[in-house]
């Protein structure tokens, strides 16, 4: 049978009592160094990710942004397109109305130097009729030469004009 000997008994109580010292001065210090190591690296892991939450939501409000941006270029460019052909439409309009008033104007002038022409070949023609009348009433010549004396006239008026 198993007999209880006292050196047992006392190194058991030995071991028990060690065993407290070590847990109280060894292990609970150690234990405690180990858990603020664990929360220090939990915080700064928890930072890490709190830092890169933020930066992705910063990037997310840049690429937003560079969005806006895009859009009110875009309408920028297109307003200014469209401004640059109105400006060009009303050039060409106005262009186009100041040709029409020169056609308009030449066309009157060349109308009025016509009628200004016709005018004076008129007078030039009743002039050389009359004289050639009155040429007729007061010469009794034969009809060659006043025929003659009539063309003379109108050759010499027609070289003056031109």
């Amino acid at each position: 049978m198993l007999r209880l000997d006292i050196n047992l008994v006392f190194t058991i109580i030995n071991l028990l009592i060690w065993y407290a010292i070590i847990r109280i001065f060894l292990f609970k210090p150690i234990n405690k160094v180990i858990d603020k190591r664990n929360a220090a690296i939990q915080e700064k892991y928890d930072e890490a990710k709190k830092m890169q939450e933020e930066a992705q939501a910063e990037k997310e409000k840049y690429a937003a942004c560079q969005d806006e941006i895009e859009v009110e270029k875009n309408k920028v460019l297109d307003a200014a397109r469209a401004s640059a052909r109105e400006e060009g439409r009303q050039l060409i309009e106005n262009a186009q109305k100041e040709a029409d008033k020169v056609i308009r104007k030449a066309g009157e002038d060349a109308r009025r130097e016509k009628d200004k022409m016709l005018e004076q070949a008129k007078h030039e023609i009743l002039s050389l009729v009359l004289d050639a009348a009155a040429g007729s009433m007061n010469k009794k010549s034969d009809d060659s030469a006043l025929y003659d004396e009539f063309l003379k006239k109108a050759g010499t008026t027609e070289n003056e004009e031109t």
